[in-house]
Parts: C-alpha cells; structure tokens; sequence
C-alpha cells in the first residue's frame, strides 16, 4: 500500500509539473493572422493536453481557398520543450524537432543545427501581436523569414 501512494504522488507530482511547464506558453492560444496581398496566413494554437499545444498554419486566398501549410506541437516531453512541425511537401512529410533553448512568459527560441533550413526558429508576444522568425543558413547564405501576426 505504501508503494502505491508513493507511486501515485509521484504521478501527481510529474502531471503538475507538466502543467506548471504549460504556462509560460499560454500566450500562444489562439487565432493569430497576416493580411497579405496574395491573401491571409492563419495560425491556430490550442492546447491539446496538460504537456503539449497543437498547432495549425492556413493560407487563405482571396477566393477563400483554403491551403494547409503546417501542423505544430510544442511538447514538453522529458523535462524540456519541442517546437516540432511537420510540412507536407517537406522532409517527406515527416516531423522536424527543434529543441527549445531559451523560454521565459512571452517568448521561446528552438533550434535544430542539423536542419537544412531553418535552423532556428523563434515566437515573441507584445500585446496583441506574436512576431514568429525562421532563420539559418540556406544555400551557404544566411537567411531570415518575419512572421507579424495579430489576434483578433
């Protein structure tokens, strides 16, 4: 019986831990958008369960065609956190790891040096906007992507 409490206390422990782990993220929850000429980029975060959000980048044309560019987790699993996209006409379809190195309330910076581009990738909230970067080398060459979205 003894085994058993403790086996179920260090259960609860690991859950409240995970779900402290959540809270700096909850910022990213949300419908976040670009307007852009060509028509408007939708990303969509809510959270799945007590270690991990789910992510889900649009394009939307004008017409309201509707274009799947991206699914994303951002998971805490053993202790440290993943920004992990998966690309459908990338890496063949499979999902990419990106460690996240740095995290504090309204901020994170992932990378994977091993990833042909991008290297790094970052997500900051001010107010109503979330600025989300892509950057690495590309060709030889280095190369950065700004992302400004605003929620509604």
């Amino acid at each position: 019986m003894k085994n058993v409490i403790i086996y179920l206390v260090c259960i609860f422990m690991g859950s409240q831990v995970a779900a402290q782990q959540t809270k700096p993220l909850q910022w990213m929850l949300g419908v976040w958008k670009i307007s852009t000429p060509q028509g408007m980029v939708i990303e969509i975060w809510e959270q799945k369960d007590d270690s991990t959000l789910k992510g889900r980048s649009v394009f939307v044309k004008p017409n309201k065609d509707t274009l799947p560019q991206e699914n994303i987790e951002m998971a805490f699993r053993n202790g440290e956190w993943y920004y992990i996209p998966t690309v459908a006409n990338q890496n063949e379809g499979k999902p990419v790891s990106f460690k996240v190195i740095f995290l504090r309330a309204n901020e994170f910076v992932s990378e994977n040096p091993a990833h042909d581009f991008p290297q790094r990738i970052v997500y900051r909230r001010i107010k109503q906007n979330m600025y989300a970067s892509i950057e690495g080398r590309k060709n030889g060459r280095y190369n950065k992507q700004n992302f400004d979205f605003i929620t509604e």
